[in-house]
């Protein structure tokens, strides 16, 4: 089966935003009075902003002040990202470039908004490589839910296995079996256990190691489109 398509999740795979966010929404929170553990805010991870804000309220209460506390974690996060940028993944730049040369297309299905990826695939210089973006704001339904992952292959006219998905979290490892579209772990904040990484093809270490998975699996040929 030739590879048409690689689908990358953005938070956590392809940056280390995660990290930044989590952190800047548990000051936000602290301000108006909340505490966010670190494994509760692990349940939040590769999910939208509405899918969130439900579990937050949930959790909380009905009063959780969550547009409140997100406009703040926003305003913490551009802030740490105006200072000291934006980090990008190990092997990011390396994958980016093996895809273009050898004509794979390019897909972001992240669960941030529109304007968050392509402002950060800009801070990072990596907008030239992509070809087509599906937000959180443009689906109905929240990864675990295969929705995100079904419309780009609907925009691509291909079927599942001319696909792979490169994932971090749970919940995108799910959306991706759910699709029926093989993935790869790239862990980031959390190290699944034998229940997850048994969905995907391979848990790898870094984004260079897709490339080697890449080139030892797949038939790969300038005539994929």
């Amino acid at each position: 089966m030739k590879l048409k398509c690689v689908i990358f999740d953005m938070d956590g795979l392809m940056f280390d935003s995660e990290r930044i966010v989590g952190e800047c929404l548990k000051k936000a929170a602290k301000v108006y009075g909340y505490v966010i553990t670190d494994e509760f805010r692990l349940q939040l991870l590769g999910r939208n902003k509405k899918a969130n804000e439900k579990t937050l309220k949930e959790y909380f209460g009905k009063d959780f002040p969550n547009e409140k506390i997100s406009l703040l974690t926003t305003q913490y996060k551009e802030k740490y990202i105006l200072e000291n940028g934006l980090p990008v993944k190990e092997g990011l730049y390396n994958l980016l470039k093996y895809l273009k040369e050898n004509n794979i297309r390019i897909a972001i299905a992240s669960s941030s908004s529109e304007s968050v990826i392509r402002k950060y695939l800009k801070i990072t210089q990596t907008y030239q490589y992509i070809d087509y973006i599906m937000s959180g704001n443009q689906v109905k339904e929240s990864k675990p839910n295969p929705e995100i992952f079904k419309k780009v292959l609907k925009h691509f006219h291909i079927n599942p296995l001319e696909a792979l998905v490169l994932e971090d979290s749970q919940n995108g490892i799910l959306a991706s079996y759910n699709a029926h579209i093989p993935v790869i772990c790239v862990p980031d904040l959390v190290f699944h256990d034998d229940s997850v990484n048994s969905l995907t093809l391979k848990v790898v270490h870094d984004l260079n190691e897709v490339i080697d998975y890449l080139k030892n699996t797949y038939e790969l040929s300038s005539d994929n489109f």
